[in-house]
């Protein structure tokens, strides 16, 4: 999924950042064009700016976000926005299975919670976001008990 944004430093250039949902693999774009990544500690992201210089972005984590938030100049600036509290509150209900099944019911949990936050992003208006991340939710809590039960039977 791709998201869209502008960076003080750089306000004539408009950047997009992929974030693979799967792998956590990050590629950014300035003008449609794809940004080198350095291997130095930290990975930054090297932007050309106006200048003919070089501007080293760093993605920083931003929990519970999947996208990273960029650090320049030791400033973080925050990608996209973050959600509102109701709404990562609702996201992130599925990591509940981690206190009923461990390791299993919180992978299930991390997964199901993310996709949530991907749902929630949608710009479309109404209810159907919601009732698709309570769908989401319901799933990933039988398919932890469903597989809960295989286990146990293959188990004895």
């Amino acid at each position: 999924m791709k998201h869209k944004f502008t960076i003080p430093n750089l306000p004539d250039s408009n950047f997009e950042i992929e974030v693979s949902f799967w792998t956590g693999k990050q590629t950014l774009y300035k003008n449609n064009e794809p940004v080198q990544q350095s291997t130095e500690k930290g990975k930054p992201f090297l932007i050309p700016d106006n200048n003919g210089g070089i501007v080293k972005a760093y993605p920083k984590a931003s929990f519970p976000e999947i996208v990273p938030a960029l650090e320049i100049d030791n400033i973080k600036y925050n990608v996209i926005e973050k959600l509102p509290w109701h709404q990562s509150a609702l996201s992130l209900l599925p990591m509940l299975l981690v206190f009923t099944g461990g390791g299993i019911g919180g992978g299930i949990g991390a997964v199901a919670s993310l996709y949530n936050m991907q749902l929630l992003r949608d710009n479309r208006p109404g209810i159907g976001k919601y009732l698709k991340v309570i769908g989401v939710t319901c799933a990933a809590a039988a398919l932890y008990f469903a597989l809960a039960i295989v286990i146990k039977k293959w188990i004895g």
